[in-house]
């Protein structure tokens, strides 16, 4: 197996020496090569010295922004070539990210049989079944003989990849049920396939979100899912090899827009795109800092004359900020998961807020005791005020961590997405408002 730092070696070959290593390797390896490449040159010469039967799955490998411009300095025909081997969900997904010029002149110049299933896929949102779906599967009426299904398996099938369920239909194409591939080896001939099919086995709508999709997957344990649309009638299927991406890029999406990124911020991106997503919700984040920046200017008189109030005061704050995310990521990933949701919600809700009195008493007399002995000009009073200021902030935190992503949910927000900035907002400026608040009545 070839590693990065062969990369120079690998260069210094011909032009044939170079294919005949490459067509050796996995597709997942000539993408991490792609990868360790440090010049845009060289990562464009190893794509071009790939053979064109792993060109495709290569670029699947690669990062969203790298494979859109690699993709963009291919010309048609290379394009053309590449979705040539590939299967009909893969294409799509390489024809959605050039141009739609481009992508017409490539479809127009594939096989009849190649365009009729490519075409209905494009019409999707990547983002739905219908986006992730293929068109490649074994289907056959459900009033045929197993002797005839397997005739025909024999003859058709071993073009279809990841065959393991056949898909029975009426004389109007409408699923039926499902046949596991190792239930049609044991039965009998003359057995009809209506008899061993699974009516009850899950499929999906063609329009239905790719969240929802890998629900079912997970629910189910099933290695792949017919897709129908609204009149019932079987479009295609999605495998599970096409649902564990489903699951990485939603994770990874879900952890991008918890820190304030786009979902779309990557390492292959250019410097002034990643900044410039990113200055967006550092503006928002900046908006949210001076709110609670008021509120801190309206103890001015306060802070001057008590000193250590400006010592204590960004404990108070961590303390929250901690304890929020800490609920804020649990619910954000039940939500996700499904296992949360708003009219469910009540005992999670209880729950969060129990952990925030427990927590909170306990680093209520933990912080309370530091700040006594701290600042004993001030006596047990700074202590019971910073106590008693830690525990309504923790309080707010577990309210806020649990009620934010799910209220977003409600009003059909990624949860994700905001939930992180406006809980920073919260915890800052009930910490501040119950320290300083507290602080101004009973010391002052």
């Amino acid at each position: 197996m070839l590693k990065n730092k062969d990369l120079q070696n690998l260069f210094e070959l011909s032009e044939g020496g170079l294919r005949k290593h490459l067509s050796a390797l996995h597709a997942s390896e000539l993408a991490e090569l792609v990868l360790g490449c440090r010049k845009d040159e060289e990562r464009l010469q190893l794509i071009l010295a790939i053979p064109e039967e792993l060109l495709g799955d290569t670029l699947l490998e690669l990062p969203e922004g790298m494979k859109d411009d690699l993709l963009s300095k291919l010309n048609t025909r290379d394009i053309e070539e590449v979705v040539e081997h590939l299967d009909s969900d893969d294409a799509a997904d390489i024809l959605q990210s050039v141009t739609p010029e481009i992508a017409d002149e490539v479809i127009k110049g594939l096989d009849p049989e190649d365009r009729r299933g490519i075409e209905p896929l494009m019409a999707h949102d990547e983002e739905s079944a219908g986006g992730l779906m293929q068109a490649e599967l074994f289907k056959v009426r459900d009033d045929w003989k197993v002797e005839k299904v397997l005739s025909v398996l024999r003859r058709w099938g071993k073009d279809i990849e990841n065959l393991t369920y056949i898909y029975a239909v009426n004389q109007h194409d409408k699923l039926t049920g499902v046949v596991p591939l190792h239930s049609l080896l044991f039965t009998e001939p003359d057995e009809k396939i209506w008899r061993i099919t699974d009516a009850d086995f899950p499929s999906v709508l063609v329009d239905e979100d790719q969240e929802e999709v890998a629900r079912i997957f997970h629910k189910y344990d099933v290695l792949a899912l017919p897709v129908v649309d609204k009149k019932g009638v079987l479009v295609g299927r999605i495998t599970a090899d096409d649902i564990i991406d489903v699951v990485h890029e939603e994770a990874t999406e879900d952890m991008f827009h918890l820190a304030g990124l786009s979902n779309q911020d990557d390492l292959a991106e250019p410097v002034a795109i990643t900044a410039w997503r990113r200055g967006v919700w550092l503006m928002f984040n900046l908006v949210t800092a001076v709110i609670a920046s008021l509120v801190i200017a309206q103890f001015q008189a306060t802070l001057e004359q008590i000193v250590a109030l400006a010592v204590l005061m960004p404990i108070v704050a961590s303390m929250g900020g901690i304890a929020g995310t800490q609920t804020l990521t649990v619910m954000v990933r039940g939500i996700a998961l499904g296992r949360v949701t708003f009219s469910n919600a009540k005992r999670t809700l209880i729950k969060e807020v129990s952990v925030s009195i427990v927590t909170g008493l306990s680093f209520a007399l933990l912080v309370g005791l530091l700040a006594s002995t701290w600042f004993p000009e001030y006596g047990t009073t700074l202590g019971l005020i910073i106590a008693a200021a830690i525990m309504i902030n923790l309080l707010a935190a577990g309210f806020a961590g649990a009620l934010i992503p799910l209220t977003l949910q409600r009003l059909n927000i990624d949860p994700a997405l905001a939930s992180g900035t406006i809980l920073t907002t919260v915890t800052d400026v009930v910490g501040f408002l119950a320290f300083l608040g507290l602080a101004t009545i009973y010391l002052l």
